[in-house]
């Protein structure tokens, strides 16, 4: 008997290099945000990522946004001032009509 914690180190350290799958497909599905930001020609973008609200909450607190022009920036969803829009301002979000828009639109 091992306990599991001791096989998810590398064969390095003493385990089995045996891949912790729940924090592998986080950081996969972490990936597709990156590159949904990043790499706007990829054919897959714009349509819905496999990312649930966790995914999204952490990507959102991992990375910052510099606004530049604005034209991909979003309003509510990107963290371009102490945290994004959506989270400072909660109740304002519910009731706002556009929640997709992007900084330059809105400004």
């Amino acid at each position: 008997m091992v306990r599991w914690a001791k096989t998810n180190r590398p064969k390095k350290f003493g385990g089995l290099g045996i891949l912790d799958l729940e924090l592998f497909s986080r950081a996969l599905r972490l990936r597709w945000l990156w590159l949904e930001w990043t790499e706007q020609d990829r054919p897959w973008v714009g349509m819905e990522v496999p990312c649930d609200s966790v995914d999204r909450q952490l990507f959102r607190a991992s990375t910052v946004c510099v606004v530049g022009d604005g034209r991909k920036a979003s309003f509510w969803k990107s963290s371009w001032l102490d945290g994004t829009l959506m989270d400072i301002a909660l109740g304002l979000f519910k009731l706002a009509w556009r929640k997709n828009r992007k900084v330059r639109e809105e400004l």
